[in-house]
């Protein structure tokens, strides 16, 4: 089972969500957003298995800048919006993807949620028996 972190090294979740996973001894591949963007393929599959409220931060200083600055409106979070436009959105500005994401085979975390990621350590623990 391999597990995949996406984030960027500063921010407060990701590293939450690092210290969870090493303090069990899980090991996990990185991927700074900063510097790799995903792939439209996984980011439509995460905005189709989680919604795009859950994918996008909306919380963040990126979203807030450039809604200030009339570069991406509410519409984005609206079901009316195409899927593509979100995903388009997303893989040009990998910084809206609310952080961290944590994938597995059979798992997708988004945004740091303590039992959803200790859940995966369970599942993670038990096949590595």
């Amino acid at each position: 089972m391999t597990i995949t972190l996406y984030g960027i090294k500063t921010c407060g979740s990701v590293k939450k969500a690092i210290t969870l996973l090493d303090k069990h001894s899980i090991p996990f591949h990185f991927i700074d957003l900063k510097t790799t963007t995903p792939n439209k393929e996984q980011i439509k599959s995460w905005i189709e298995s989680k919604g795009i409220k859950v994918v996008l931060n909306s919380k963040g200083t990126t979203y807030k800048n450039l809604k200030k600055e009339g570069k991406i409106t509410e519409s984005i979070l609206d079901s009316k919006t195409s899927i593509q436009t979100q995903v388009d959105t997303l893989f040009h500005t990998p910084m809206l993807l609310k952080r961290p994401i944590i994938t597995s085979a059979k798992h997708l975390i988004i945004g740091y949620n303590e039992s959803e990621i200790l859940e995966l350590i369970h599942a993670f623990q038990q096949r590595a028996l």
